[in-house]
């Protein structure tokens, strides 16, 4: 057989390997983005909760999210946000006499928690689970530039 024929075979079937890959990726994060409430991908927005909140879970894919929380208020005072996001970046806008406890998984991903555990204790407590890949969370005060 000819180098260049052995060469382009080789090269078409690292090819088609990447592509089944890709596309097993997505079909993961797809099938886990179903188990969610809300779900953004390929496309940013922004979620302004202005009424009683009492638990939500949100996933987002390649999209910028923003979450505003200033006008809402806490059911029994706690609530609890379920997160996942990959390869995203999401901006959570919390009220200062709410009390945020974030934990979670994060795999390369940047959290940004404004709230420390030293932080004055209040009877309004929002948890914050999340599953990070690649991706950014920043979780501030209102008045708090996004950074």
């Amino acid at each position: 057989m000819k180098k260049k024929t052995i060469l382009t075979a080789a090269g078409l079937v690292t090819v088609a390997a990447a592509a089944s890959a890709i596309a097993y990726k997505t079909y993961q994060t797809d099938k886990k983005m179903k188990g969610y409430n809300r779900t953004y991908k390929f496309a940013g927005d922004s979620i302004n909760y202005d009424t009683e909140f009492e638990s939500d879970s949100i996933a987002v894919n390649f999209a910028g999210l923003e979450i505003d929380f200033t006008r809402a208020y806490l059911k029994d005072g706690h609530g609890r946000l379920n997160l996942f996001a990959e390869l995203a970046g999401v901006d959570i806008i919390v009220p200062d006499h709410w009390r945020v406890i974030a934990t979670g998984l994060n795999h390369k991903s940047g959290v940004n928690n404004v709230f420390g555990v030293d932080d004055e204790e209040s009877d309004q407590v929002l948890t914050i689970q999340y599953d990070l890949k690649f991706a950014g969370l920043n979780i501030r005060r209102p008045h708090q530039e996004n950074k």
